[in-house]
């Protein structure tokens, strides 16, 4: 199967800039997690949509890391930027 950046942005529900102001919120996160990454893409309704998510980012030769977020769902950190999040 062969995504498109627009399909990637219709698999995730919430985006938003990743980095160390994070760190307040350290304990959110299952495994715990890495503030280096440049995106953070929230998947709170479809882990089936996580799977895609991570299949494009596979394809793109982009590394990520998935937690659990006890607010709800999981969140996928990476330095990839969405063109979506760009506009």
């Amino acid at each position: 199967m062969k995504l498109t950046n627009e399909d990637f942005d219709r698999l995730w529900d919430t985006s938003m800039e990743w980095g160390s102001m994070w760190r307040a919120q350290d304990g959110r996160f299952d495994p715990p997690v890495s503030y280096e990454w440049k995106q953070a893409y929230w998947f709170e309704m479809s882990y089936a949509n996580l799977l895609f998510a991570k299949l494009y980012l596979d394809e793109k030769g982009y590394d990520y890391e998935i937690a659990s977020d006890e607010a709800g769902g999981w969140v996928m950190l990476t330095n990839y930027v969405s063109q979506e999040v760009m506009v």
